[in-house]
Parts: C-alpha cells; structure tokens; sequence
C-alpha cells in the first residue's frame, strides 16, 4: 500500500484552506505527499474494501467527531491506519489520542514517527457504534441547539431551545438497569476497564447553564452530572416507546430497551500520545 487520502468538512470553521494547505505542505515536505483530498459530501466515503483497491495505508480526517466516526465505521477491517486531526465542534477522539495538540502539530509529530498504532475502546449498541460516547435520553434534544448555534441560525434556534427545555423537564427520563433513579439522559463513554456512565444532572436553570457552557467550549462531559459505575455490558430505558441519542455527537433514535456493550475499533489509529487518555 502506498497511498493517502486526506477527508475534510468543509462546514467545520477549523477546516479553512490555508490549514489544509499548510497540512498537505508537511506531508510533502516530508516527502510523504497526499494522494488525494476529499471534502465529506462530495462523494462516498471509502470503505475497507474501496481503501484496498486505492491501496491507501493512511487516511486523514480533518473533522469532528460525529464525521470521524462515519469513516472510522467504513473502513472497519481495513489494514490500515486512520490519522485524526480537530477540526470540528468537538474533538474528543482527537484529545485522547493527541492531547492539546493542534492539527498542524499533530501531522508532525506523526511524520516524525512519535506515538503508536492502537485499536481503541468503542461502544457498540445495535448497528450503532461511539467512538467517545453516547447521550441517551430526551437531553440529547440539545444536540439541535448545538447546531443551530454553530450555523449561527438564529430562526432555529427561536424553535429549537424551547423544545429541548421542554425534553429535558418534560419528558420521561432514561434508567440504566440496576441503579435506582431516573435521569434527563445518561452519558456512556467507552473505557480502559468497560464503560462509564454518568447521570445528567439538569434539575435547575444552574445546571442547564452548566451544560450550555460545556457543549459551547467543545466538551459536554464537563456539565453537571454523578457517575453511576463501570461495566462491560449496559441496558438502559425509558418510559416512552424510544431513546433519543447523540452517537459521538450525531442525533439517532432507538427502540426502548437499548442494550450497550464495551468492544475494540475495527480499524487503527495513530495516537501521539505515549499514554492514551482513556478514562
């Protein structure tokens, strides 16, 4: 294998031209040029067999997580290796495999030969795979509000805040199975030992604030929230007929009843890192 292909979004404020021009610049320099650019939307996203006949062996993603997610999943059984740069709303993937390290620096220190090539923890439920995490529950109503800010869409948002408060007070909360209490949602986020799960917290006008503040400075973990253990296997459900979920960021539905479980990524990345900030 012998090629490269670089997967921008050009939606994302992060992927401007001169960032992906000073990107393929190192990658030249390096005498390791970029075979192709592939801006998502455009065309189909490779898949593992596609990636095989391009013969690519690296395949760079300059996006958030939702998008790198969506490449990651069709490459699963690819042999080669998947480069993640931030370059979007939020960059948790990024973050744990490179720390604080921008874009520009993350390809430098890669071309440099630092760091390793891991599979990472996932979580899978159904055909659904999370490369940080899931929000299950009617919270995940704010994932509309996210966008609606990052597209500075002001109508939307006129229509979408107050639906989103109303999930979040209004609406029947989500269980995980052998924990007592209910919540607005729960975060499950993949692990060293199995995954995590959090209780939302969004019991008052402080909370909510919490959380607008953590969803804008790019990590919603970081709002009011009580962890509830660790596991290899988690269910969780609600009182109305499905679950509401932000998958790595992106809004999906499924069915009540929704069984979670801790496995590896079906493809490889380059971490920068020596010591991979999984929690």
């Amino acid at each position: 294998m012998t090629g490269s292909l670089l997967i921008y979004n050009e939606r994302s404020g992060r992927s401007d031209p001169a960032l992906l021009a000073e990107i393929e610049a190192l990658f030249a320099d390096a005498g390791r040029p970029i075979g192709r650019k592939l801006a998502l939307g455009e065309a189909d996203l490779p898949t593992a067999a596609s990636a095989r006949a391009e013969r690519l062996d690296l395949v760079v993603t300059l996006s958030g997580d939702g998008s790198m997610s969506s490449v990651a999943d069709r490459l699963g059984g690819w042999d080669g290796t998947l480069l993640v740069l931030p370059g979007g709303t939020m960059n948790l993937l990024s973050h744990a495999l490179h720390g604080d390290l921008t874009a520009p620096e993350v390809v430098t220190a890669h071309l440099a030969g630092k760091g390793s090539v891991l599979q990472v923890p996932v979580l899978r439920a159904g055909d659904l795979t999370a490369y940080t995490g899931i929000i299950i529950g009617p919270t995940a109503a704010w994932g509309d509000v996210r966008e609606d800010l990052r597209n500075l869409d002001v109508a939307a948002l006129a229509a979408n805040v107050p639906r989103a408060l109303a999930a979040t007070f209004k609406e029947p909360g989500v269980v995980l199975d052998e924990h007592a209490g209910e919540y607005p949602a729960i975060f499950v986020e993949p692990g060293r030992t199995g995954l995590r799960a959090y209780g939302v917290l969004a019991s008052s006008a402080g909370d909510l604030f919490g959380h607008g503040w953590a969803w804008l400075s790019g990590d919603f973990r970081n709002g009011p929230s009580e962890p509830l253990g660790t596991a290899r296997n988690m269910r969780f459900r609600t009182g109305s007929a499905r679950l509401d979920l932000l998958v790595d960021g992106e809004k999906e539905e499924a069915p009540n009843l929704l069984d979670v479980y801790a496995d590896k990524s079906r493809v490889h990345f380059h971490a920068v890192l020596d010591d991979v900030a999984w929690p």
